[in-house]
């Protein structure tokens, strides 16, 4: 079985807490899984495009790919996964499964598996700022309002499956705010750490063999989750705050 799961919103943080627990000796993963999303893994190879993505970034032949979800169990799943790749490190004990989208079906994929849970989240302004800065477009009014409808759907998943997690204190949950990552990042890591039974070394904040590209030069950038204040500037802020004011638990002020 996997050690635990990291799941959130896309741009959230996933990738920075996937790289600060791949530190730990023993503990590696590899990209996205997205096994949890079926009901169970003989599902997973109509899952796209999570299926597709798996055979190519975890390095696997169409037969082996096969027989990973020639199973009912995502125990054995992950066994045979974890034993088939070639991208964990050597001597890799413990395999985890970095997937943002679990969020939206948080209490699905927690009964399927019965480990840890990390939740990224960040505010809904840095939210709007990231997907912007990603979509390589010039006017923000402009795309703002393609943007929107669609993005509120989606947050709306997420944010009821974030709240009913909230509600029940689930003590495997461990909910992660980003701008609370970078700005107090000791004592978030050593909580975060130790929700996954691992200890917590200030030297794991300077990564060593960075699997992502979009992280930050290999540590944690203090200013990451803010620089939508003079991204967007007053108004725009304003706007965004207004448009997605329902994830009232999600702003950071």
């Amino acid at each position: 079985m996997i050690g635990f799961v990291v799941c959130g919103l896309e741009h959230s943080g996933t990738t920075l807490i996937s790289e600060l627990l791949r530190q730990v000796p023993g503990v590696d993963a590899g990209f996205e899984i997205g096994a949890l999303l079926g009901g169970s893994p003989r599902e997973f190879p109509y899952l796209e495009p999570y299926a597709e993505h798996l055979r190519k970034n975890w390095n696997l032949s169409e037969q082996t790919f096969s027989h990973c979800c020639d199973t009912n169990s995502f125990a054995t799943f992950y066994r045979r996964l974890k034993a088939a790749t070639t991208v964990l490190r050597p001597g890799t004990k413990v395999m985890f499964d970095k997937t943002p989208r679990y969020l939206s079906r948080l209490s699905e994929c927690m009964d399927k598996v019965a480990v840890p849970f990390i939740i990224a989240y960040k505010d809904p302004r840095s939210t709007v700022y990231s997907d912007f800065k990603s979509s390589g477009q010039e006017s923000f009014d402009a795309w703002f309002e393609g943007y929107a409808p669609a993005k509120l759907g989606y947050m709306r998943l997420h944010y009821g499956e974030f709240q009913r997690a909230k509600a029940k204190a689930d003590k495997r949950v461990c909910p992660v705010r980003l701008e609370e990552l970078c700005l107090n990042p000791r004592a978030t890591c050593t909580r975060l750490f130790a929700h996954v039974g691992a200890h917590f070394h200030a030297g794991y904040l300077a990564f060593r063999q960075e699997r992502y590209p979009n992280t930050r030069a290999g540590s944690i950038t203090v200013g990451a989750p803010f620089e939508y204040i003079t991204g967007l500037g007053v108004a725009r802020c304003q706007r965004v705050a207004r448009v997605f004011g329902e994830f009232d638990d999600w702003f950071f002020n």
